[in-house]
């Protein structure tokens, strides 16, 4: 894999764009490119590859399958899109009847939902910069774009 060099500025630029403890240089690059429409978008995640290569130490659930989650429940709903607490109440159960959903998922973060609730947040956002979700749909509610909706079909559930 080649070696590039960027100057500091650069460096802090990308560590704005970037989702701590998921993203590294290489991806947030890679998702500007795409956006600019130099590099072809990559299909939804294979939930299950995600996982085993970012396996957490901390016992929390890796985002990107909170992504996988979130964009198939997204799908089975009417027009591909629900309220905010509705889609990540589904997208817990779902993941809690998977196994996916552990102990340290369910503690409590400073704004009082659970660490699953947030990271679900964070996975919209993600999705959303990723154009899989519309930016234009009213305040709490999440929507598939008609990108996020060919995205949502190629996800691979991960089973334990």
């Amino acid at each position: 894999m080649p070696t590039i060099r960027v100057d500091p500025e650069v460096f802090e630029g990308l560590q704005k764009l970037a989702q701590p403890f998921v993203d590294s240089p290489g991806s947030v690059i890679r998702r500007l490119l795409e956006d600019r429409g130099v590099l072809a978008r990559r299909a939804a995640t294979d939930a299950r590859a995600t996982a085993a290569a970012q396996a957490p130490d901390s016992g929390l659930t890796p985002q990107p399958v909170f992504e996988a989650y979130l964009l198939w429940v997204l799908l089975r709903q009417p027009g591909g899109r629900a309220h905010k607490r509705d889609a990540t109440h589904e997208v817990v159960k779902r993941m809690m009847h998977d196994g996916h959903i552990g102990a340290a998922d369910q503690e409590l973060v400073s704004t009082g939902e659970t660490k699953a609730e947030n990271t679900i947040s964070w996975a919209r956002n993600a999705l959303k910069d990723r154009g899989y979700l519309s930016r234009a749909a009213r305040r709490g509610i999440w929507e598939l774009t008609a990108e996020g909706v060919e995205a949502a079909k190629q996800v691979v559930l991960p089973r334990r």
